[in-house]
């Protein structure tokens, strides 16, 4: 399983991300796309703005757990 896998960790913290209680049927970047219309911005740039805080948030994670 991959990060980007429909069930995968991107999704899975996607969902929330964009107010879904559950995930979509139709895969994150459907929903990405239909979010970044909603709120007039370009779909790439929107992915690659949640692709950069989901990367900052488990970077933040692995920093911050015990060893």
């Amino acid at each position: 399983m991959t990060d980007f896998d429909h069930c995968g960790p991107f999704s899975e913290w996607l969902w929330p991300r964009l107010g879904m209680q559950y995930s979509s049927p139709l895969g994150w970047a459907v929903e990405i796309e239909r979010a970044a219309e909603a709120a007039d911005i370009q779909p790439l740039d929107m992915f690659f703005d949640l692709l950069d805080e989901f990367r900052a948030g488990r970077d933040n994670a692995a920093q911050e757990a015990p060893r």
